[in-house]
């Protein structure tokens, strides 16, 4: 083995025993909220990271009532593929002079929140003060809504999607959507203008279910109503076949 051989493997080794022990010295703690729309993910998370930034009254939070949280801090977002979660924008709409709701959930976002503690026991106290890293993840629920999809193929999905929006209050909200699927055959050349326009109409349609408050459950896929990157996307360029 060559000597630079070695040092190049000392130095990942060296490396790794650095992450692994600010890993145990300042641990991090993931915290995923979803939920659907109109839930009040934003305002929670927001509420949440105020209070603790502020001091605010927790009470299940025993750490804070015992009073052994010193300091708590945002930092900078530690993930570069996810935007940040927009606090001090949705705390000016929600405390603010011109109040009003914030804007939801659209896509995933994050937010780390920085703890400092004084650490149980009476060597840990001595020793050093505690650093915890709490990552707020929001996450768009009606995301989750397509993981039955999974089990389902594509001709058993359209049937039961175009059944139901045959019955009930949805028959009348599918009208347009009814119309573009009657001029399509599944038989035909692919058609990548006339799979996105079926696309736009049923996406019309779910978002007609979700104003009119039909039930989100039964509105799958959720990525059509939430797109968030694949927005305009080839991969949403497509709907139920009759």
């Amino acid at each position: 083995m060559k000597l630079s051989d070695l040092l190049d493997s000392s130095r990942v080794a060296a490396g790794g025993l650095r992450d692994f022990a600010t890993g145990l010295v300042s641990p991090t703690l993931r915290l995923g909220v979803t939920g659907l729309s109109r839930a009040g993910k934003t305002v929670f998370i927001t509420a949440l990271i105020h209070a603790m930034l502020k001091g605010g009254r927790l009470p299940a939070f025993e750490a804070m009532t015992q009073g052994r949280i010193t300091r708590c801090f945002l930092e900078p977002q530690p993930d570069d593929d996810l935007p940040r979660f927009a606090y001090e924008e949705h705390l000016e709409a929600l405390s603010g002079k011109d109040r009003r709701w914030p804007e939801g959930t659209r896509r995933i976002s994050q937010l780390r929140l920085s703890i400092e503690y004084t650490p149980r026991g009476f060597l840990a106290r001595n020793l050093s003060r505690g650093v915890m890293h709490l990552d707020i993840v929001d996450y768009p629920g009606e995301w989750l809504l397509d993981l039955p999809l999974m089990k389902m193929s594509y001709a058993e999905w359209s049937a039961a999607t175009v059944a139901a929006s045959r019955s009930g209050s949805r028959l009348a909200r599918a009208t347009s959507w009814h119309e573009t699927l009657r001029t399509l055959d599944a038989m035909a050349p692919a058609d990548e203008v006339a799979a996105i326009a079926a696309a736009e109409r049923f996406t019309a349609y779910l978002a007609s279910c979700r104003d009119d408050d039909v039930s989100l459950s039964a509105l799958p896929p959720g990525r059509f109503l939430m797109p968030g990157d694949y927005a305009g996307s080839p991969l949403l360029a497509f709907a139920p076949l009759d």
